[in-house]
């Protein structure tokens, strides 16, 4: 049986239970939208990196044939018998192996 004062207890502690309730379930709302604006931030990063990497792929690329022509052009000036036009500075053997005995 039931006792009056039972009753009017859990009457008062509905209030409370509902606000731990709507509490929870906007927690929960919470962390679903703070994980949803972690993800999408680290899919952007993600995206970051890949057009980076591209953009440096595509640099050296540009950088090898502009070495391939220049390369190239030196040697149809060399058969001509004229001298290619470098730069006192570069040094042609720059890059060449070096032998190294310890």
């Amino acid at each position: 049986m039931v006792r009056a004062i039972d009753v009017q207890s859990s009457i008062l502690q509905t209030s409370v239970t509902e606000k731990v309730q709507q509490i929870q379930q906007q927690h929960a709302d919470m962390q679903q939208r703070y994980f949803q604006l972690k993800l999408s931030e680290e899919d952007r990063l993600a995206r970051e990196k890949i057009r980076e990497f591209e953009e440096a792929q595509k640099t050296k690329l540009r950088r090898k044939e502009e070495r391939q022509d220049r390369q190239s052009d030196a040697g149809q000036q060399t058969l001509h018998g004229a001298p290619a036009a470098d730069d006192p500075d570069e040094d042609p053997d720059q890059g060449a192996h070096v032998n190294i005995k310890v």
